[in-house]
Protein backbone atom coordinates (compact mmCIF):
# COMPACT_ATOMS: atom_id res chain seq x y z
CA UNK A 1 0.00 0.00 0.00
CA UNK A 2 1.21 3.82 -0.10
CA UNK A 3 0.89 6.50 2.43
CA UNK A 4 2.19 10.13 2.56
CA UNK A 5 5.53 10.45 3.76
CA UNK A 6 6.37 13.71 3.92
CA UNK A 7 4.76 16.90 2.58
CA UNK A 8 7.03 20.41 1.33
CA UNK A 9 5.69 23.49 0.07
CA UNK A 10 6.83 26.43 -1.03
CA UNK A 11 5.90 29.56 -3.23
CA UNK A 12 6.36 29.53 -6.99
CA UNK A 13 7.60 32.64 -7.02
CA UNK A 14 10.31 31.10 -4.65
CA UNK A 15 11.98 28.45 -6.53
CA UNK A 16 15.58 28.31 -7.12
CA UNK A 17 17.71 26.22 -9.99
CA UNK A 18 20.50 24.22 -8.96
CA UNK A 19 21.77 23.79 -12.67
CA UNK A 20 23.65 20.78 -11.88
CA UNK A 21 20.95 18.66 -9.91
CA UNK A 22 17.84 16.75 -11.34
CA UNK A 23 16.53 15.48 -8.45
CA UNK A 24 13.87 13.11 -10.41
CA UNK A 25 14.96 10.23 -12.93
CA UNK A 26 11.93 10.64 -14.83
CA UNK A 27 8.31 12.51 -14.37
CA UNK A 28 5.35 11.61 -15.82
CA UNK A 29 3.13 14.47 -16.78
CA UNK A 30 0.73 15.51 -19.54
CA UNK A 31 1.41 17.23 -22.35
CA UNK A 32 -1.49 19.54 -23.05
CA UNK A 33 -1.48 22.87 -21.69
CA UNK A 34 -4.63 24.85 -20.66
CA UNK A 35 -2.98 27.75 -18.76
CA UNK A 36 -0.30 29.76 -16.81
CA UNK A 37 -0.03 27.11 -14.36
CA UNK A 38 0.87 24.61 -17.12
CA UNK A 39 3.24 26.45 -18.92
CA UNK A 40 5.46 27.38 -16.05
CA UNK A 41 4.85 23.63 -14.58
CA UNK A 42 6.20 22.29 -17.82
CA UNK A 43 9.36 24.58 -17.27
CA UNK A 44 9.80 23.42 -13.87
CA UNK A 45 9.87 19.35 -14.62
CA UNK A 46 11.98 20.42 -16.89
CA UNK A 47 14.85 21.83 -14.53
CA UNK A 48 14.12 19.17 -12.09
CA UNK A 49 13.96 15.71 -14.02
CA UNK A 50 16.14 13.90 -16.31
CA UNK A 51 12.90 12.49 -18.60
CA UNK A 52 10.05 13.79 -19.20
CA UNK A 53 7.44 11.13 -20.00
CA UNK A 54 4.01 11.86 -21.21
CA UNK A 55 0.18 9.97 -20.15
CA UNK A 56 -2.79 10.39 -21.31
CA UNK A 57 -6.00 8.58 -20.53
CA UNK A 58 -8.35 7.12 -23.02
CA UNK A 59 -11.95 6.20 -21.74
CA UNK A 60 -13.13 5.05 -24.80
CA UNK A 61 -10.90 2.33 -25.83
CA UNK A 62 -10.35 1.71 -22.32
CA UNK A 63 -6.37 2.27 -22.34
CA UNK A 64 -3.96 4.53 -21.16
CA UNK A 65 -0.65 6.11 -23.73
CA UNK A 66 2.21 6.49 -21.91
CA UNK A 67 4.62 8.52 -24.29
CA UNK A 68 2.34 7.68 -27.47
CA UNK A 69 2.36 3.63 -26.45
CA UNK A 70 -1.06 2.59 -25.94
CA UNK A 71 -1.74 -0.01 -23.19
CA UNK A 72 -4.99 -1.88 -22.39
CA UNK A 73 -5.77 -1.11 -18.86
CA UNK A 74 -5.62 -4.84 -18.03
CA UNK A 75 -2.11 -5.01 -19.47
CA UNK A 76 -0.54 -1.83 -17.77
CA UNK A 77 1.39 -4.13 -15.47
CA UNK A 78 3.33 -4.87 -18.25
CA UNK A 79 4.54 -1.59 -18.87
CA UNK A 80 8.62 -1.50 -17.89
CA UNK A 81 8.99 0.57 -15.05
CA UNK A 82 11.81 3.04 -15.68
CA UNK A 83 14.59 2.66 -12.79
CA UNK A 84 15.34 6.13 -10.57
CA UNK A 85 13.31 8.44 -8.76
CA UNK A 86 9.82 9.57 -9.52
CA UNK A 87 7.79 12.20 -10.25
CA UNK A 88 4.55 12.53 -10.54
CA UNK A 89 2.71 15.78 -12.32
CA UNK A 90 -1.14 15.92 -10.72
CA UNK A 91 -1.10 19.77 -12.09
CA UNK A 92 -1.86 18.79 -15.20
CA UNK A 93 -2.66 14.84 -15.03
CA UNK A 94 -6.42 13.97 -14.17
CA UNK A 95 -7.85 11.60 -11.99
CA UNK A 96 -7.70 8.82 -14.26
CA UNK A 97 -4.45 9.15 -15.22
CA UNK A 98 -3.28 9.45 -11.53
CA UNK A 99 -5.30 6.57 -10.36
CA UNK A 100 -3.72 4.18 -12.68
CA UNK A 101 -0.19 5.89 -12.18
CA UNK A 102 -1.04 5.10 -8.25
CA UNK A 103 -2.11 1.53 -9.01
CA UNK A 104 0.97 0.67 -11.40
CA UNK A 105 3.51 1.84 -8.94
CA UNK A 106 1.78 0.22 -6.12
CA UNK A 107 1.70 -2.80 -7.96
CA UNK A 108 5.37 -2.42 -8.63
CA UNK A 109 6.00 -1.85 -5.23
CA UNK A 110 7.94 1.93 -5.69
CA UNK A 111 8.02 5.11 -4.03
CA UNK A 112 7.24 8.14 -5.79
CA UNK A 113 6.49 11.97 -5.38
CA UNK A 114 3.47 14.05 -6.42
CA UNK A 115 3.74 17.82 -7.06
CA UNK A 116 0.73 20.03 -7.93
CA UNK A 117 0.58 23.66 -8.43
CA UNK A 118 -2.05 25.84 -6.74
CA UNK A 119 -3.09 28.58 -9.21
CA UNK A 120 -3.95 32.48 -7.91
CA UNK A 121 -7.31 32.18 -9.18
CA UNK A 122 -9.58 30.46 -11.56
CA UNK A 123 -11.49 32.11 -14.75
CA UNK A 124 -14.99 33.30 -13.96
CA UNK A 125 -18.31 32.44 -15.78
CA UNK A 126 -19.23 36.11 -17.95
CA UNK A 127 -23.00 37.51 -16.82
CA UNK A 128 -25.04 40.00 -16.41
CA UNK A 129 -27.52 41.57 -13.92
CA UNK A 130 -26.89 42.53 -10.42
CA UNK A 131 -28.40 39.04 -8.92
CA UNK A 132 -26.39 36.94 -10.48
CA UNK A 133 -24.83 33.84 -8.82
CA UNK A 134 -20.90 33.89 -9.49
CA UNK A 135 -19.93 30.60 -11.42
CA UNK A 136 -16.89 29.58 -13.02
CA UNK A 137 -15.61 28.86 -16.60
CA UNK A 138 -13.52 26.09 -16.25
CA UNK A 139 -14.83 22.89 -18.32
CA UNK A 140 -17.28 21.92 -21.31
CA UNK A 141 -19.06 18.62 -20.40
CA UNK A 142 -17.29 15.74 -21.58
CA UNK A 143 -18.34 11.44 -22.36
CA UNK A 144 -20.63 11.72 -18.60
CA UNK A 145 -20.36 10.11 -15.60
CA UNK A 146 -18.64 6.48 -15.72
CA UNK A 147 -17.24 4.11 -13.89
CA UNK A 148 -13.42 3.92 -14.08
CA UNK A 149 -12.22 0.39 -14.72
CA UNK A 150 -10.91 -1.46 -12.79
CA UNK A 151 -12.19 0.58 -10.23
CA UNK A 152 -15.88 -0.82 -10.26
CA UNK A 153 -18.87 -2.46 -9.08
CA UNK A 154 -22.26 -2.26 -8.02
CA UNK A 155 -24.03 1.29 -8.35
CA UNK A 156 -27.13 0.62 -7.01
CA UNK A 157 -25.67 -0.85 -3.47
CA UNK A 158 -23.31 1.98 -3.10
CA UNK A 159 -22.35 4.89 -0.72
CA UNK A 160 -22.30 7.91 -2.41
CA UNK A 161 -19.53 10.53 -1.37
CA UNK A 162 -19.21 13.96 -3.47
CA UNK A 163 -16.75 15.96 -3.35
CA UNK A 164 -17.47 19.67 -4.23
CA UNK A 165 -15.99 21.98 -6.98
CA UNK A 166 -16.49 25.32 -8.31
CA UNK A 167 -18.74 23.70 -11.27
CA UNK A 168 -22.39 22.62 -9.86
CA UNK A 169 -23.70 21.63 -13.70
CA UNK A 170 -20.88 18.00 -12.55
CA UNK A 171 -22.82 17.96 -9.20
CA UNK A 172 -26.25 17.98 -10.82
CA UNK A 173 -25.29 15.60 -13.18
CA UNK A 174 -24.74 12.81 -10.52
CA UNK A 175 -28.06 13.47 -9.01
CA UNK A 176 -30.49 13.63 -11.54
CA UNK A 177 -28.62 9.87 -12.80
CA UNK A 178 -31.08 7.19 -12.08
CA UNK A 179 -27.78 4.55 -11.38
CA UNK A 180 -26.77 6.56 -7.99
CA UNK A 181 -28.59 6.39 -4.91
CA UNK A 182 -28.46 9.89 -3.66
CA UNK A 183 -30.82 9.60 -0.98
CA UNK A 184 -27.84 9.29 1.42
CA UNK A 185 -25.49 11.37 0.00
CA UNK A 186 -22.32 12.72 1.50
CA UNK A 187 -20.36 15.61 0.51
CA UNK A 188 -16.90 17.34 0.99
CA UNK A 189 -16.41 20.73 1.35
CA UNK A 190 -12.76 22.07 1.36
CA UNK A 191 -12.06 23.94 4.03
CA UNK A 192 -9.67 25.59 4.60
CA UNK A 193 -10.08 26.61 0.64
CA UNK A 194 -6.85 27.37 -1.08
CA UNK A 195 -7.92 30.81 -0.44
CA UNK A 196 -9.63 32.49 2.36
CA UNK A 197 -13.23 33.15 1.41
CA UNK A 198 -13.05 30.25 -2.01
CA UNK A 199 -15.25 28.01 0.52
CA UNK A 200 -18.21 30.62 -0.39
CA UNK A 201 -17.87 30.04 -4.26
CA UNK A 202 -18.02 26.07 -3.94
CA UNK A 203 -21.36 26.64 -2.01
CA UNK A 204 -22.92 29.40 -4.54
CA UNK A 205 -21.58 27.39 -7.52
CA UNK A 206 -23.69 24.43 -5.99
CA UNK A 207 -26.22 26.35 -4.56
CA UNK A 208 -29.26 24.47 -6.63
CA UNK A 209 -28.28 21.39 -6.28
CA UNK A 210 -27.85 21.58 -2.85
CA UNK A 211 -31.40 22.57 -2.14
CA UNK A 212 -32.28 19.79 -4.35
CA UNK A 213 -31.04 17.04 -2.53
CA UNK A 214 -31.76 18.71 0.97
CA UNK A 215 -35.40 18.47 -0.04
CA UNK A 216 -35.76 15.33 -1.05
CA UNK A 217 -32.27 13.03 0.78
CA UNK A 218 -30.16 12.80 3.75
CA UNK A 219 -27.32 14.95 2.92
CA UNK A 220 -24.56 14.68 4.95
CA UNK A 221 -21.54 16.36 5.03
CA UNK A 222 -17.71 16.89 6.02
CA UNK A 223 -14.81 18.85 5.81
CA UNK A 224 -11.19 18.41 4.76
CA UNK A 225 -8.41 21.02 3.93
CA UNK A 226 -8.80 21.82 0.03
CA UNK A 227 -4.87 20.97 -0.55
CA UNK A 228 -4.50 18.85 1.94
CA UNK A 229 -4.81 14.77 1.13
CA UNK A 230 -3.71 13.49 4.52
CA UNK A 231 -6.50 14.47 6.35
CA UNK A 232 -9.28 14.08 3.24
CA UNK A 233 -8.10 10.53 3.14
CA UNK A 234 -8.98 10.28 6.72
CA UNK A 235 -12.39 11.60 6.19
CA UNK A 236 -12.80 8.99 3.18
CA UNK A 237 -11.66 6.35 5.71
CA UNK A 238 -14.73 7.33 7.97
CA UNK A 239 -17.21 6.83 5.15
CA UNK A 240 -15.43 4.07 3.89
CA UNK A 241 -15.83 2.48 7.59
CA UNK A 242 -19.54 3.03 7.27
CA UNK A 243 -20.30 1.47 4.05
CA UNK A 244 -18.49 -1.19 5.16
CA UNK A 245 -20.63 -1.76 8.55
CA UNK A 246 -23.46 -1.44 6.48
CA UNK A 247 -22.02 -3.85 3.86
CA UNK A 248 -21.72 -1.58 0.95
CA UNK A 249 -19.11 -0.19 -1.53
CA UNK A 250 -17.50 3.10 -1.36
CA UNK A 251 -18.55 4.94 -4.54
CA UNK A 252 -16.56 7.95 -4.83
CA UNK A 253 -16.92 10.99 -7.09
CA UNK A 254 -13.94 13.58 -6.67
CA UNK A 255 -14.61 16.42 -8.38
CA UNK A 256 -13.30 19.17 -6.19
CA UNK A 257 -9.69 19.88 -5.99
CA UNK A 258 -6.86 18.01 -7.42
CA UNK A 259 -5.11 17.26 -3.69
CA UNK A 260 -8.65 15.64 -2.33
CA UNK A 261 -8.66 13.61 -5.94
CA UNK A 262 -5.02 12.69 -5.17
CA UNK A 263 -6.48 11.50 -1.98
CA UNK A 264 -9.16 9.69 -3.57
CA UNK A 265 -7.09 8.10 -5.71
CA UNK A 266 -4.38 6.79 -3.30
CA UNK A 267 -7.83 5.55 -0.79
CA UNK A 268 -8.58 3.15 -3.81
CA UNK A 269 -5.83 1.68 -4.83
CA UNK A 270 -5.45 0.75 -1.01
CA UNK A 271 -8.76 -0.90 -0.20
CA UNK A 272 -11.21 -3.06 -1.55
CA UNK A 273 -15.18 -2.59 -2.79
CA UNK A 274 -14.19 1.41 -3.91
CA UNK A 275 -15.62 2.30 -7.15
CA UNK A 276 -14.22 5.31 -8.68
CA UNK A 277 -16.36 7.99 -10.86
CA UNK A 278 -15.37 10.37 -13.47
CA UNK A 279 -16.93 12.17 -15.57
CA UNK A 280 -14.06 13.26 -18.28
CA UNK A 281 -15.52 16.80 -18.92
CA UNK A 282 -13.09 19.07 -21.28
CA UNK A 283 -11.10 21.40 -20.12
CA UNK A 284 -11.01 24.80 -20.79
CA UNK A 285 -7.96 26.94 -22.54
CA UNK A 286 -7.09 30.18 -19.62
CA UNK A 287 -9.06 27.78 -16.97
CA UNK A 288 -6.73 29.50 -14.34
CA UNK A 289 -4.35 32.45 -13.76
CA UNK A 290 -1.18 32.31 -12.41
CA UNK A 291 0.70 29.83 -9.73
CA UNK A 292 0.44 30.08 -6.12
CA UNK A 293 1.74 27.20 -3.93
CA UNK A 294 3.91 24.46 -4.94
CA UNK A 295 2.77 20.91 -3.34
CA UNK A 296 5.49 17.68 -3.03
CA UNK A 297 4.13 14.71 -1.47
CA UNK A 298 6.43 12.06 -1.38
CA UNK A 299 4.43 8.64 -1.11
CA UNK A 300 6.19 5.75 0.29
CA UNK A 301 5.41 1.97 -0.76
CA UNK A 302 5.15 -0.61 2.28
CA UNK A 303 3.73 -3.93 2.52
CA UNK A 304 0.47 -4.52 4.49
CA UNK A 305 0.62 -6.05 7.73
Amino acid sequence: MIHVQSWKTELANDVKFDKNLKPYDFTYTNIDKYDDRSDWTFSYLSEVSKEIITVSYNPEAVSIAINNYEYGIRNLLNYNLPKGKILIDATTLSLPEILHLFNLLNNKRRSFDVIYVQPNGYTELKTEGIDQIKSFDLSDDGLGIQQVPPFVGYSANSMLFFFLGFEGHRFGAIINSDEFDTRNITCLLGTPPFRLGWENRTLSSNYKQLAEISSNSNARFKFAGANDPIQTYEVIDQVYQSACYEKRSLCLAPFGTKPAAIAAAQFAVNNINVVMLYDYVKKKNKRSSGQDLIHTWSFQYTDRN
